[in-house]
């Protein structure tokens, strides 16, 4: 049973976070401009829905999730050192939530930043159900991917969940899913406000 449970586990990370291309980095400097902007998808950011709206978008291999997470961490200090009145905005979808979650996990007292989570799978509950990172079996997916929590500290902190969808709410049929829940989020940082913490279910 533990071992069919961590198989389905496995082949629910593949379909939900196919893999993409490797991080490719940016060169240049950054402009300090009083707020700057990080986007990260779900593995798709070669053609990322954040791209229009965000400084830097971060592209990475879905199978490797820590290089990811080493990547949100150069660039956000990097700018910090650049531009130490800036003020960062972080956002993630689906498994780049994921990964951004984890990260402010890490830095609870990171200042002047904030993030928006789209379709979090690392969302604790309530409302609803906790995300996708909650199922039985997922701790074979490992850091930093697995086990849902909100441990967020004094960074403001925004989780959006569609109520259809299974990746941020287990609770959710997969029929939602399929009828397009998981990319039914507004992917402009700029229509949210660098201090909205919470949770909005919808």
């Amino acid at each position: 049973m533990r071992r069919a449970t961590a198989l389905l586990a496995g082949l629910l990370m593949t379909i939900l976070f196919p893999t993409a291309p490797a991080m490719i980095p940016q060169a240049g400097a950054d402009s300090c401009t009083g707020t700057w902007t990080i986007g990260i998808g779900g593995g798709d950011s070669v053609q990322s829905a954040f791209a229009p709206y965000t400084d830097r978008v971060i592209t990475y291999s879905s199978a490797a999730p820590a290089a990811a997470l080493d990547e949100v961490d150069r660039l956000f200090w990097s700018h910090r050192a650049e531009c130490p009145g800036d003020h960062i905005r972080l956002i993630g979808h689906s498994q780049g939530a994921a990964i951004l979650h984890a990260w402010i996990t890490a830095h609870p007292n990171a200042a002047n930043t904030n993030a928006i989570l789209l379709a979090d799978p690392k969302r604790a509950p309530g409302p609803g159900e906790g995300g996708v990172s909650a199922t039985p079996g997922n701790s074979l997916v490992g850091y930093p991917l697995s086990g849902v929590d909100d441990w967020f500290g004094s960074v403001p902190v925004l989780s959006v969940c569609n109520h259809d969808d299974p990746i941020c709410d287990t609770a959710a049929d997969w029929q939602g899913y399929a009828a397009g829940a998981h990319i039914r989020y507004d992917f402009d940082v700029h229509d949210y406000g660098d201090w909205d913490s919470g949770v909005w279910y919808r």
